[in-house]
């Protein structure tokens, strides 16, 4: 019977996670806020380098798996299979 050959398999998950970002703006107005608000979510987070913002906590609400899929193999090199068989990994 043929001996199996072991092989490195990756696999790619899709999750999609959903956050609570809790921001700090330094403004005069409330309407400032509102406007750098608006702005830091237009900009995906990326806003506020001219202004003082700041994210002070980033909660996890919860993440829901989209999609999975091995991605590709290879076979182990000796030196692998030799770490892997002597439990190193």
């Amino acid at each position: 019977m043929a001996e199996h050959m072991l092989k490195k398999y990756i696999a790619k998950v899709e999750k999609t996670v959903y956050v609570i970002e809790t921001i700090e703006f330094v403004c005069e107005t409330e309407r400032e806020a509102e406007e750098h608000l608006d702005n830091y979510c237009a900009s995906s987070g990326m806003y506020g380098a001219d202004y003082q913002t700041e994210v002070v906590d980033v909660e996890e609400q919860e993440y829901h798996v989209d999609g999975h899929w091995i991605e590709e193999s290879t076979v182990l090199s000796v030196d692998e299979f030799m770490e892997y068989k002597d439990g190193l990994h």
